[in-house]
């Protein structure tokens, strides 16, 4: 497998300083990430783009308020207001960008969860990380 074949599923987002940010695309070309950032209102998506050029820049926030390991999953959670964002590590200094979504309630709605394990799980397949 060539190099170019372990960065198949990823979409570049962002260049910062200390992280790249991607985005998981599956193999059909469909990416729920994707889906969701342009799908979202213009003021949402521009304070969610700030939030993660500065993750990207400075690497994840220490701040449980916006951004925390997810007791039980291999992913970890961005918060912005409302927006959720899951998001692993990978190789590179790479921040990998896998689900998102509006959280509407004050639990995490377990489709959600389901979603976000599935999607790491098939990076993890993909990539190997």
């Amino acid at each position: 497998m060539s190099s170019q074949d372990l960065t198949l599923p990823l979409r570049p987002f962002h260049e910062g300083a200390e992280f790249s940010l991607s985005l998981y695309e599956r193999r059909g070309g469909t990416s729920s990430i994707v889906d969701f950032l342009t799908g979202l209102a213009r003021k949402d998506r521009a304070v969610l783009a700030a939030h993660l050029e500065r993750v990207a820049d400075h690497g994840p926030l220490y701040n449980p308020a916006k951004s925390t390991p997810l007791t039980g999953y291999d992913f970890l959670e961005f918060r912005s207001g409302q927006q959720r964002v899951f998001w692993c590590y990978a190789s590179g200094r790479r921040i990998v960008l896998l689900h998102g979504f509006t959280k509407k309630s004050s639990q995490t709605p377990r489709r959600e969860l389901n979603r976000g394990e599935r999607l790491r799980s098939e990076l993890r397949s993909e990539i190997g990380e």
